[in-house]
């Protein structure tokens, strides 16, 4: 894989994506009955000009996504 960015080859892949202030996942969340989860979310980056190449996911996709905003008072 090249770098859209600058066409290097130097590109580190599955980077975890994670918060540091608060606990818990960034990622897509899905339903999982009266709860909901969230896929750990990964990315690669280009180790030559921090471009991000791409984000991704490493678990099953066939769940049920949640496609609406998940902050209290998001529209």
């Amino acid at each position: 894989m090249n770098c859209p960015r600058c066409g290097s080859k130097n590109i580190e892949e599955g980077v975890s994506i994670g918060k540091s202030a608060e606990t818990g996942t960034i990622g897509p969340r899905f339903s999982k009955g009266l709860l909901t989860g969230v896929a750990q979310m990964y990315c690669d980056i280009c180790l030559d000009c921090g471009e991000i190449t791409r984000f991704f996911i490493k678990e099953s996709t066939d769940k049920k996504w949640v496609k609406k905003p998940g902050s209290f008072g998001a529209k």
